[in-house]
């Protein structure tokens, strides 16, 4: 019986010590290996939006986490040690997962709040609502119309407006014109013009343009005749009529209309602001 109790406590004693020199002999020990895990489950994420963009493959994800070894000190085969050792220990693995799930949904929510900051102008129609106590909810396009915004802010800008007239025509030679002013009307960023296309059905114009912080003011003109040069040529039996360009519309007769007139600012990343400005003609 004593002989039992003593070959027991021996066994007991071996494998007490075996596990300790087992981990001992570990590169990490389970605090750094645990934030070695986060690290790397923060790469997943990074890598799975850019598989989503790019198409990575799964395998080349051991590159990136090349640079996390050497950062923590280790060879991709002791990281394979630690994790076959560590995965053993069950009640410590799940302690360690609890803390990679609960951080990363710590550092996810901050993150969403940040974005949910940066994003709170989205929504902000720059748009004016009234000038001199009009509405501005419809316009009556039977003259040029222009619309001047000041107060313009460094940003993206998207531009989109609904048109519908009363008659139809392939006449070409009416657009709606935008541009952003400097602050002394010296400096001007001409946006694209949008060629306007008069039909009983309704239409979706839209530009988008980045405006730096050069430019305090925009400017949009419904209906601006297309200069002569500009406007399309006349063709008769296929041949161009020499001399004879389209005439604008008369803007009475056609009863045109815009409405759901809208200018929105979203939040750009510096990345992509970086770009637009450097991308900017004058």
């Amino acid at each position: 019986m004593i002989r039992r109790i003593v070959l027991g406590l021996l066994m007991g004693l071996i494998v007490c010590l075996v596990f300790s020199c087992k981990k001992k002999e570990m590169p990490l020990d389970s605090e750094e290996f645990k934030w070695l895990l986060l690290d790397m489950h923060k790469v997943d994420g990074t890598l799975a939006v850019g598989r989503g963009m790019y198409g990575h493959e799964e395998k080349k994800n051991y590159a990136y986490y090349n640079e996390l070894f050497k950062k923590y000190g280790i060879t991709r085969e002791e990281f394979d040690s630690c994790l076959y050792f560590y995965s053993a220990q069950t009640k410590e693995f799940s302690q360690m997962y609890d803390f990679i799930i609960d951080s990363l949904n710590k550092q996810l929510t901050a993150a969403d709040k940040v974005v949910k900051e940066l994003k709170a102008n989205d929504s902000v129609n720059y748009f004016p609502q009234k000038i001199d106590a009009v509405a501005l909810d419809t316009i009556s396009l039977d003259s040029v119309v222009v619309i001047t915004i000041d107060s313009i802010v460094p940003g993206l800008y998207k531009f989109s407006t609904t048109l519908r007239f009363d008659s139809i025509s392939k006449n070409r030679a009416r657009r709606i014109a935008s541009y952003f002013l400097s602050e002394d009307k010296k400096d001007t960023l001409y946006v694209r013009n949008i060629t306007i296309a008069p039909d009983t059905v309704k239409r979706v114009y839209t530009w988008s343009q980045y405006a730096d912080s050069v430019y305090s003011h925009l400017v949009i003109r419904y209906m601006e005749v297309v200069p002569e040069k500009e406007r399309p040529k006349i063709y008769k039996n296929g041949k161009v009529v020499p001399g004879k360009k389209e005439k604008p519309i008369n803007l009475k007769e056609f009863k045109g209309v815009a409405w759901d007139n809208q200018l929105f600012r979203p939040y750009i990343s510096k990345e992509t602001e970086k770009r637009l400005k450097q991308g900017l003609r004058r």
